[in-house]
C-alpha cells in the first residue's frame, strides 16, 4: 500500500513538473517578459546616448558654468525616465516597483533642484537608465541567438532537402529524415528551455529594478 501511494506521488509530481516545462510556452507572462527584454535594447540605446553624451558634455562645460544646468537638467530627466522604467517593469514583470518621478511642488526653482541634486535616488536612476545598455544588448544576443537556433532546428524536416541548400548541424549534413526530425525535436526542447531561461532573466531584472529604483516613495 505504501508503494502504491509513493508511486503515485512520484507521478503526481512528474507529471507537475512536466507540465511546467511545457507550459512555459502557453503561459501568458511568458510573452510579457519576452517583450520587457525586446524594450530593453531600442530604450537602453537612447538612455546611453541622452546620459552618457549629455553628462560628458555637461562635466566638459561646469567651468564656464554652462554644465550645471545641464546636469541637473539630467537629474530631473532621469527622475522621470526612472519612473516610466519602473511602470514598465510592473505592468510587465510584475516587479514591486514604487518609485515615482520628482517633480516640483508648492516649491520655488531653487528648492526642486536642490531636492534632486541631494536625492541620491536621483543618482540611483541615472545608474539604473545607463545600466540597461548592458542589459539589453545582453537580452537582444540571447533572443535573437536562441530563437535563430530553435528555428533551425525545428525547421529542419522542411529544409534539408530543398536544392541549394546545404542544410549542416555542426560539421555533419544532415541527409535522412530521422536524423532532420530529430534535430527538430531538439530544437523544441531548445526553444522551451530558453524560454524558461529568458523568464529567469526577466526575473533578475524585476529584482534589481526593484533594487535600483523601488527604494522608497518619491514625492509626486
Amino acid at each position: 500500500m505504501g508503494r502504491a501511494v509513493g508511486s503515485t506521488v512520484t507521478t503526481d509530481t512528474a507529471r507537475s513538473a512536466l507540465g511546467r516545462f511545457l507550459g512555459v510556452a502557453v503561459d501568458p507572462q511568458t510573452y510579457r517578459n519576452l517583450a520587457y527584454l525586446l524594450l530593453a535594447f531600442p530604450l537602453g540605446i537612447v538612455y546611453f546616448t541622452v546620459f552618457w553624451g549629455g553628462g560628458a558634455a555637461g562635466l566638459a562645460t561646469v567651468p564656464i558654468l554652462v554644465g550645471v544646468p545641464v546636469l541637473v537638467a539630467l537629474l530631473a530627466v532621469a527622475t522621470t525616465l526612472a519612473d516610466l522604467e519602473s511602470r514598465l517593469a510592473a505592468g510587465l514583470l510584475g516587479a514591486d516597483v514604487s518609485a515615482g518621478a520628482t517633480r516640483p511642488g508648492d516649491e520655488t526653482l531653487g528648492e526642486y533642484v536642490q531636492r534632486i541634486a541631494l536625492d541620491p535616488r536621483s543618482y540611483l536612476a541615472v545608474g539604473y537608465l545607463l545600466s540597461k545598455f548592458v542589459i539589453g544588448l545582453v537580452a537582444f544576443v540571447a533572443l535573437v541567438t536562441s530563437a535563430t537556433l530553435s528555428a533551425t532546428l525545428v525547421l529542419a524536416p522542411a529544409l534539408y532537402q530543398r536544392p541549394g541548400i546545404a542544410y549542416q548541424f555542426g560539421a555533419r549534413s544532415v541527409e535522412t529524415l530521422p536524423v532532420a526530425l530529430g534535430l527538430s525535436v531538439t530544437g523544441v526542447l531548445l526553444a522551451l528551455v530558453s524560454l524558461h531561461l529568458l523568464n529567469g532573466a526577466a526575473w533578475l531584472v524585476g529584482e534589481y529594478t526593484e533594487v535600483m529604483l523601488g527604494s522608497g516613495e518619491r514625492d509626486d
